[in-house]
């Protein structure tokens, strides 16, 4: 039923101001279709779909669908490799758009972040069972092994106090972290909370790693479009904005969310 009233939303939009400056002659971008890539491995936000190999879906593939009705344009989610290969596409234009990115400095060179986001996400520290230890605040991950997925960021400000002193070292998956973390390699792991727990579900792990309850962040996840790209626009940015903040505010993201967690479920292999 949300989800229903959201898209009787977005069609009314049509004839809103919005849906006016799709009927002027001035195009929002000379593309007909978005080539759209991201961390594949951040289910049910996103993840490699196993009915469609070589593509994505999930929460973000649906939500940039909604934002672009009535609009003419159509997106290709594609899986471009793992989520390092996926932010270099971005920068070297090789791709239109990321679903879905924390904002950083380094990341706001080479991208345009759609505003708002389209949710919040917590960080949480993983640990082995038994191996828990107190966390209130940063500094209290000094002189341990931390692991997490390769080119991940945590927020500007934790990345920057991490890089300067904290010994975090990079993983190509969140589940070869959570590996290192049980074979005592590291001492903790730093993963996004919601999709830490369904790969800890899928990959058998739930019962040996747990989390602890302070996060070590909460950050907005983005749309974002390559500043390479030629089909980014001011135009399709402007028209992408409203439209995101209109999701946002019909709380569309959670019904999907929902919707995407089961047929992620429904996707993994039988153990």
């Amino acid at each position: 039923m949300k989800l229903l009233v959201s898209i009787f939303m977005l069609a009314w939009c049509a004839n809103s101001a919005v849906g006016v400056a799709l009927a002027s002659e001035q195009p929002l971008t000379i593309c007909r279709n978005l080539v759209v890539t991201g961390n594949a491995e951040y289910p049910p936000i996103l993840w490699r779909d196993a009915e469609n190999p070589g593509k994505l879906t999930g929460v973000a593939v649906e939500l940039l669908e909604l934002a672009l009705m009535d609009s003419g344009i159509s997106i290709d989610a594609r899986d471009r490799g793992n989520w390092a290969r996926a932010q270099q596409d971005a920068r070297r234009g090789e791709i239109d758009m990321l679903a879905g990115a924390f904002i950083t400095e380094e990341r706001q060179t080479y991208m345009d972040y759609i505003q708002p986001q389209f949710t919040d996400v917590p960080s949480v520290v993983w640990v082995a069972k038994g191996k828990e230890f107190d966390y209130q605040h940063w500094q209290d991950l000094k002189g341990k092994r931390g692991g997490t997925l390769i080119n991940n960021s945590f927020g500007q400000d934790f990345d920057q106090y991490a890089k300067q002193n904290l010994e975090i070292r990079n993983s190509a998956t969140a589940e070869r972290s959570f590996t290192m973390l049980l074979a005592g390699r590291f001492d903790y792991a730093l993963y996004e909370l919601y999709q830490g727990l369904t790969i800890l579900e899928s990959s058998g792990l739930k019962s040996n790693i747990t989390h602890l309850s302070k996060p070590v962040s909460v950050e907005g996840l983005y749309f974002t479009l390559s500043k390479k790209s030629g089909c980014n626009t001011p135009a399709l940015r402007d028209f992408l904005n409203q439209r995101v903040k209109q999701l946002t505010e019909f709380k569309t993201f959670d019904t999907l969310f929902e919707k995407h967690m089961a047929v992620w479920l429904r996707q993994q292999p039988k153990v």
